[in-house]
């Protein structure tokens, strides 16, 4: 079971366990994690659960389909270096140790 710490901008941590949750957004969900609200579910709708990806995991994860990287673009007019929406990051065993940071505002 991964553990993800999700970071807020103040700094606080939060690790999780990730549990059987299909997907990083549904571990925050869970959680409540704060600044994550995550509005269509998972739907790829909304861009209400992006984070930010350290540039070493960057490489470890699926990479961004083109409808995430057009849904964080249309949302704030670019896609910075890491940015993921995070109900598009499925849970597996090697997302053991991965800290996430969550952005000041969402979409």
């Amino acid at each position: 079971m991964p553990s993800i710490t999700f970071v807020q901008p103040d700094g606080t941590r939060r690790a999780l366990e990730a549990g059987d949750e299909p997907t990083v957004m549904h571990v925050a969900i869970r959680a409540d994690v704060a600044g994550l609200p995550a509005e269509c579910g998972g739907q790829l709708a909304c861009a209400t659960c992006m984070v930010d990806v350290p540039e070493d995991w960057v490489a470890r994860l699926p990479p961004a389909g083109p409808d995430e990287r057009d849904m964080i673009e249309d949302t704030i007019g670019s896609v910075p270096a890491g940015r993921r929406l995070c109900c598009q990051i499925p849970v597996t065993p090697a997302l053991d140790g991965l800290v996430l940071r969550v952005p000041a505002t969402q979409g």
